[in-house]
């Protein structure tokens, strides 16, 4: 079979089967997020702002506050956060004592 046939529109096999992978690989890693990589794109988003609400966290991930912050110092080390982002997040989102 000749890959490089074009086909009636003039897209070759050998392009539709390349974007076809593309798309899977893709949809691969769309959908390979966790929930670690949830909490932090969301208190990666919120932090330059003073960090997320009690609301917005509640709607988002249904937990308070309190939950969401004890969470986040959790999965940290599971990602690739940076030295400076784990600075601002304890700045923004810590525990008082």
């Amino acid at each position: 079979m000749d890959v490089t046939a074009v086909t009636s529109r003039g897209t070759s096999r050998l392009d539709l089967r390349r974007s076809a992978g593309w798309a899977k690989a893709h949809r691969q890693r769309r959908f390979r997020a966790t929930e670690a990589d949830f909490l932090i794109d969301f208190a990666r988003t919120w932090a330059p702002y003073g960090g997320a609400t009690e609301e917005d966290i509640l709607v988002h991930f249904g937990m308070t506050w309190r939950r969401f912050v004890e969470h986040l110092w959790q999965v940290i080390p599971q990602t690739e956060c940076t030295e400076e982002e784990i600075r601002s997040f304890a700045t923004v989102y810590r525990l008082g004592t």
